[in-house]
């Protein structure tokens, strides 16, 4: 069995997290666009699934992502556990840090879908986030502008932590 990693990308920094995720897991996960035209489809066959959402502008998620979500909420996500990364810069927008995975987790939530990889605030540099629920972060969330230097092990102790069973270590 297999994990689902879905993206999107318009300067190539949610893929750059895909690249990541894939070298992690190697051949235990298959990587998809969400603006696929085979994307939700294929979605459906996955179990385990891990979702990247960079934030735009004032705290919106990718475009691609905002139709993407349209096309989840119809989904049936039972007996389906999802991690969310969100992807931010908690420098130039700490008001709207990661605010992209909120509008996916109310969809998840509403869906009844198991929602796994909440993260403490601890150790990051923001002003205000939507994606806080109950203090902690609805998912992971990843600034490679001002956390570069942790970005890989962030993610691997993540995915562990969450998704271990598919972790590909030598």
């Amino acid at each position: 069995m297999k994990i689902g990693i879905f993206y999107s990308s318009a300067r190539g920094k949610s893929e750059f997290t895909a690249t990541l995720i894939k070298d992690l897991l190697k051949e235990n996960c298959d990587v998809y666009k969400i603006a696929d035209d085979n994307a939700i489809v294929s979605l459906m066959k996955y179990r385990k699934l891990i979702f990247i959402v960079p934030t735009y502008g004032f705290g919106e998620p990718h475009e691609d992502w905002k139709k993407g979500i349209e096309k989840i909420s119809k989904v049936d996500f039972e007996g389906k556990f999802v991690g969310i990364i969100g992807r931010g810069n908690q420098g130039f927008y700490a008001a709207t840090f990661v605010n992209g995975m909120k509008p996916l987790y109310d969809i998840l939530v509403e869906k009844k879908t198991s929602i796994v990889g909440f993260t403490e605030t601890k150790g990051y540099d923001f002003v205000k986030s939507s994606a806080i629920v109950e203090g902690k972060f609805v998912g992971l969330p990843l600034d490679e502008i001002f956390m570069l230097q942790e970005t890989k092990e962030k993610l691997k102790k993540w995915i562990k932590n969450n998704f271990g069973e598919f972790l590909n270590e030598e």
